[in-house]
């Protein structure tokens, strides 16, 4: 949920919010170097969506409690959303992968072992 309500909360003012969300399996061997598990098969949740994105760099610290790329007087949020989502993920023996590019939107990945 968290997800899907950032890619509303950070869509462009002027573009209409687009979503997409497409899942399938996907082999371990090809994501050894995000957390996969060579040997393992994972079931791939995609979030797309067409909003501000942001700088590849920040990839991983968005991820982190607390932490924001953004003031709160640009976009509400305690920072902590992102950091449930990857907890409650590798509570499931899974991980989340995040790519975008500032003014491109942002595509977060769930992965989740199929067995």
């Amino acid at each position: 949920e968290n997800i899907i309500v950032n890619a509303i909360k950070y869509g462009k003012p002027e573009v209409p919010t687009e979503i997409k969300i497409e899942a399938d399996i996907i082999q371990g061997k090809a994501y050894i170097k995000e957390g996969a598990t060579a040997g393992i098969n994972y079931h791939r949740i995609s979030v797309i969506d067409n909003g501000i994105g942001f700088d590849q760099q920040y990839a991983d610290k968005i991820f982190e409690l607390f932490q924001r790329l953004h003031s709160k007087n640009e976009y509400s949020g305690t920072g902590i959303g992102l950091a449930i989502c990857k907890k409650i993920i590798q509570n499931h023996q899974g991980f989340i992968t995040a790519t975008s590019k500032p003014g491109k939107g942002a595509n977060f990945s769930i992965f989740i072992p199929v067995e």
